[in-house]
C-alpha cells in the first residue's frame, strides 16, 4: 500500500494517491465545515474526496484513508459497474469546454464548436454510442495535430504518432521514437493535452525524467505541475464514458 500526497501550485495538499496492488485511488481533499467534529470520507459524482476538522494533523487523515481501504475498493467497484449511460440533454467536456447533446433531423451525428452542441440523430437508438464514437473520431484528428505542431516547435522529429486506448498512461514514447497519446485526453482542457505532447516528445531527447528531461520540458511548458496536477485530481474523469468504465 503507497500513499502519496499531490499538491497544487500553491504547494497546497490537493489530494491523496492510493496504490493498493493494482488499483489507484484518488481522494481530493475538501475543506471542512467549520464545526466539523470527525473526519469524513465521501464518494461522489467526481470520486472520492475526504475533509477534516481544523485541528486534525495531516498524519490522522492518512490513516484514515488507509484504514477505509475495503471501503474504498467496494465504493469504486460499484460506481464503475453502475455508470449511467449518456442520454439527450447531458453535458460532456471537449477539450475541457461544455457541450450539450441535443437530437436534430437529420441521420448522422456532428459536433458544432461554435454553439458547443453534440448533434445526435433524433431517434438514435444508442446516444451513449453515438456520442463515445464522434469523441475517439475527433481524438484521432486532433491529438496528433497538435503533437505535430509541438514537435515543430520543439524542433523534434518522432517516427510516428498514434492514437491509443491506453489504460494506465496518458501517453508514451518508445526507443523507437513512436509516440502514442490516450484518446481520453480529448475531453481534457488543451494545456492539459499540451503537457501530455510535451511530456512524450521531451523523452525523445531524454529517454528518463532526470533534470536534463523537466528543464525541457518547462522550457516550453512553465506551468506544466498545474496541468499534471489537473490530471492526478480529475484524470478518472475522463473515463467515464467508457462502456467497462474503469480507470
Amino acid at each position: 500500500m503507497d500513499l502519496k500526497i499531490v499538491r497544487n501550485h500553491r504547494g497546497q495538499i490537493a489530494a491523496y494517491e492510493l496504490q493498493v496492488d493494482q488499483e489507484a485511488f484518488l481522494i481530493r481533499v475538501r475543506a471542512g465545515r467549520p464545526r466539523q467534529k470527525r473526519i469524513v470520507l465521501r464518494a461522489d459524482e467526481r470520486g472520492f474526496s475526504v475533509s477534516a476538522p481544523r485541528w486534525a494533523p495531516w498524519n490522522l487523515v492518512e490513516k484514515v484513508i488507509r484504514q477505509n481501504v475495503s471501503w474504498l475498493r467496494e465504493t469504486q467497484a460499484k460506481t464503475f459497474t453502475a455508470m449511467p449511460q449518456l442520454k439527450v440533454g447531458d453535458e460532456i467536456r471537449i477539450l475541457g469546454q461544455p457541450y450539450v447533446i441535443r437530437t436534430w433531423a437529420k441521420t448522422g451525428c456532428d459536433i458544432d464548436h461554435a454553439t458547443h452542441i453534440v448533434w445526435v440523430a433524433e431517434y438514435a437508438d444508442d446516444v451513449h454510442a453515438q456520442v463515445y464514437a464522434m469523441l475517439r473520431e475527433l481524438a484521432l484528428k486532433h491529438l496528433p495535430r497538435r503533437a505535430m505542431m509541438w514537435a515543430e516547435n520543439m524542433a523534434l522529429r518522432p517516427s510516428r504518432i498514434g492514437v491509443k486506448a491506453q489504460r494506465s498512461r496518458w501517453g508514451s514514447c518508445t526507443s523507437k521514437g513512436h509516440i502514442y497519446l490516450n484518446w481520453r485526453l480529448i475531453q481534457a482542457p488543451e494545456a492539459v493535452v499540451d503537457y501530455v505532447v510535451i511530456h512524450e516528445l521531451a523523452h525523445l531527447a531524454h529517454m528518463n525524467h532526470g533534470p536534463e528531461f523537466w528543464k525541457l520540458v518547462e522550457r516550453f511548458m512553465p506551468n506544466w505541475q498545474a496541468q499534471r496536477t489537473w490530471l492526478r485530481l480529475h484524470g478518472s474523469e475522463l473515463f467515464r464514458l467508457d462502456p467497462e468504465a474503469k480507470p
